[in-house]
């Protein structure tokens, strides 16, 4: 099961930044002779972090590291982890690397000659960044090794690849049935709902399931008898023995523009109407992302993210504050309730919701409980990456002087809230982190938000 908290978190997190174009990763100033010649560009090339340190610190210092050669920086940090990531590492930098796949492309595709389970899953990070094109990537379709037969299946796109993808989706390997179902949803085929039904209905890999239903929720509507009249209620059938990653899902894909009128608005009424909890949550959720102008379904949704935040358990107030709207009086009301709690967590997510609509009492609110620096306070922490959120400069301070935190989640956590705040080369200290995987974080956060810049 999905847990809540990190799903807040995340959720806070991609309001950040705006869902724009990646940039190629050329635009960084690693191309110009001013970079070049960077002491700390030339430390980090050749994974001297000693050098980095001290270097990045003198910079830091001046005040004069820019983003764009923060940026620079980064890719070539990023880029030296990957390719001389030990071998038992080497899965992590490639994972850790993934978001920022196309600036690190170079890279991933000098990982990607070495034969083994980092190398297939280089090769996937590439797909997804558009730089392994699916041509490429069927020419792996028969490789003796699975890793890398997904890596073939994840090119099975064409409407000449049905026949393999429907064969791929009921292949031994969980990783060669996983690329197939995303293979699935790139196709968007509707000659694929049987397969993919089945897939989500019986896969004993909850991956491969939530993959299924993933696909089904893109396709085209099949003439009648249609799939998605039929896609709506084999939802209806998943959703009873789902978990809630899987629920929240299906209620995607229920809201989904084909589904909705076709069985999907009915589907997700019913859950609101009839159940509680995360379940219902989870529906309602749905439906205010996607159909919050349809009056009859919005109205009984922002009644139950409203009557959860209230009085459900507190996993499930944390759920319904995720998922709650701020431009309505009701659920505002709710939040502000919320906001005077005395279980902390809750305190803290509702104050977080509000503080980004520009609420001075919750910010303050905000500011007083991050002030504490106990290193085992995470809600404090979590206070400071709301505030910069909401963009209170107030707080740089403070998140800068967790990048020294012991613990290595709070010094990436840092570095996202310093690009929350607009100011992500501040965090270029990170690259020479004593942890890779904090250096490889750090690194991609640095280029996101020199990619939106």
């Amino acid at each position: 099961m999905r847990s809540v908290l990190p799903r807040l978190w995340r959720g806070l997190a991609l309001r950040l930044v705006p869902a724009i174009p990646r940039l190629a990763a050329g635009l960084v100033c690693a191309a110009t002779a001013a970079c070049a010649a960077s002491p700390a560009l030339r430390a980090a090339n050749d994974g001297d972090y000693r050098a980095l340190r001290q270097a990045l610190a003198e910079r830091q210092r001046a005040g004069n590291l820019p983003l764009g050669e923060a940026a620079s920086i980064a890719q070539a940090v990023a880029g030296h982890e990957i390719r001389t990531a030990a071998p038992a590492d080497a899965a992590d930098r490639v994972q850790d690397a993934a978001a920022c796949a196309r600036e690190l492309d170079a890279a991933l595709a000098e990982r990607m000659r070495i034969h083994d389970a980092a190398g297939a899953d280089a090769a996937l990070a590439r797909i997804e960044g558009s730089g392994l094109d699916p041509a490429s990537a069927r020419s792996y379709a028969a490789d003796g090794d699975p890793s890398w037969r997904a890596v073939g299946t994840r090119g099975f796109v064409r409407p000449e690849d049905d026949p393999a993808r429907m064969r791929a989706l009921v292949d031994p390997e969980p990783l060669v049935r996983r690329a197939a179902a995303r293979a699935s949803r790139d196709a968007a085929s509707a000659q694929d709902f049987v397969a993919l039904a089945e897939a989500a209905r019986k896969d004993p890999d909850p991956l491969v399931r939530t993959y299924a239903v993933r696909a089904i929720a893109v396709l085209p509507p099949l003439p009648a008898p249609s799939s998605a009249d039929t896609a709506a209620n084999v939802l209806r059938d998943l959703w009873t023995a789902g978990d809630e990653g899987l629920r929240e899902d299906i209620a995607i894909a229920w809201s989904s523009p084909t589904l909705w009128i076709t069985g999907g608005r009915e589907a997700l009424l019913d859950r609101v109407a009839s159940e509680k909890g995360l379940g219902a949550i989870e529906a309602a959720g749905a439906i205010l992302r996607r159909h919050a102008e349809d009056a009859g379904v919005a109205s009984l949704a922002r009644a139950e993210l409203a009557r959860a935040m209230a009085s459900g358990s507190p996993i499930a107030r944390l759920a319904a504050i995720a998922e709650t709207p701020v431009d309505r009086p009701e659920l505002l009301a709710a939040l502000k309730d919320a906001g005077a709690e005395d279980d902390e967590r809750i305190r803290v997510a509702a104050l977080a919701r509000l503080a980004l609509t520009g609420d001075a009492p919750a910010k303050g609110a905000l500011e007083g409980i991050g002030a504490v620096r106990a290193p085992s306070s995470r809600v404090a922490s979590q206070a400071r990456f709301a505030l910069a959120a909401a963009g209170d400069r107030r707080v740089q301070a403070w998140i800068e002087q967790d990048l020294s935190a012991p613990s290595p989640e709070d010094r990436a956590g840092a570095a996202s809230a310093l690009a929350a705040l607009g100011v992500a080369s501040r965090a270029a200290p990170l690259l020479a982190d004593g942890d890779a995987r904090v250096r490889v974080r750090a690194a991609c956060t640095i280029l996101a938000a020199s990619r939106v810049r």
